[in-house]
């Protein structure tokens, strides 16, 4: 049975609108599953809001739709909602909420004012990584679009420790009670082992084990299709930019000796991946 969301008295819909409008929020949901389902309704119900005195309500389903397509697609939204004031003020983990959710939450949180374009970085990953959990198993999709959403957040000044951001998010998660399992994705996404080769944190890195799995794979895939801007990008365009933007000396570059082709791989068998799966359907 769906939710109903009661629009003023004002604003009376024949029953085929109101059945349009169910539709559009079940499409928003679907279209932008990196999101907590109840942010998407939020943004709907509060879309829907804005049309409770209109005379003409034939249109109502149509500019509700685009009206929250907007909104989700703000790099502001949540900030109102809700959901957000409703989160957990301590930080930690709750097990009462979905692992997507707090991803989310905790990355905005981290990210959104303090480093906008690695938050735009981040909101594209996740988004890729909604698409790609399709073709995932259903105990592991969950865990793909939590990782996503986590997998910069060592970048966040108060998190910096060791300044390898995926150790020092993993850490950061690993206290607040998050699964290993995320905890241990974020830590080695990115061909993290190499750079951590590179700066002397091997034995740091080995807290956390590396699963080297199909989600592990789609992971780094979703990271390294992704440009800093949020935008899709070929793995060449992304391995391009990273030259650009990194100078010789910088970890990161110098263990793309050990870990590029590792990259290109884990690319390659999600791409597979994609590919096999939607030959399914």
């Amino acid at each position: 049975m769906r939710d109903e969301q009661p629009m003023s008295p004002t604003a009376i819909l024949e029953p085929a609108q109101e059945d349009q409008l169910w539709q559009v929020e079940q499409r928003l949901v679907r279209d932008h599953d990196e999101l907590p389902p109840e942010l998407v309704r939020h943004e709907v119900a509060r879309a829907r809001a804005l049309f409770t005195s209109a005379r003409i309500t034939t249109f109502v389903p149509i500019l509700v739709e685009r009206t929250a397509r907007r909104r989700l697609s703000d790099s502001s939204i949540g900030s109102d909602s809700p959901l957000t004031q409703a989160m957990d003020q301590s930080g930690d983990y709750a097990r009462s909420m979905s692992l997507r959710t707090w991803g989310w939450y905790t990355a905005k949180q981290l990210l959104a004012d303090e480093l906008p374009r690695r938050w735009a970085h981040t909101r594209g990953v996740a988004h890729r990584a909604a698409e790609v959990a399709r073709s995932l198993p259903a105990e592991d999709r969950q865990i793909l679009i939590a990782a996503a959403w986590l997998h910069d957040i060592g970048y966040a000044e108060e998190l910096i420790d060791t300044g390898f951001h995926q150790l020092d998010g993993a850490r950061y998660l690993a206290a607040r009670g998050v699964p290993r399992r995320v905890c241990a994705l974020v830590a080695h996404h990115a061909g993290a082992a190499a750079v951590a080769a590179v700066r002397g944190l091997s034995a740091e890195l080995a807290e956390f084990d590396d699963e080297q799995g199909p989600v592990r794979d789609a992971l780094w895939y979703c990271d390294m299709t992704t440009a800093p801007d949020g935008t899709p990008v070929s793995f060449a365009e992304r391995m391009r930019e990273l030259r650009a933007r990194r100078s010789p000396d910088d970890p990161v570059i110098q263990a793309l000796a050990g870990n590029e082709s590792e990259r290109a791989a884990a690319v390659s068998r999600t791409e597979e991946l994609l590919h096999s799966t939607a030959t399914l359907v």
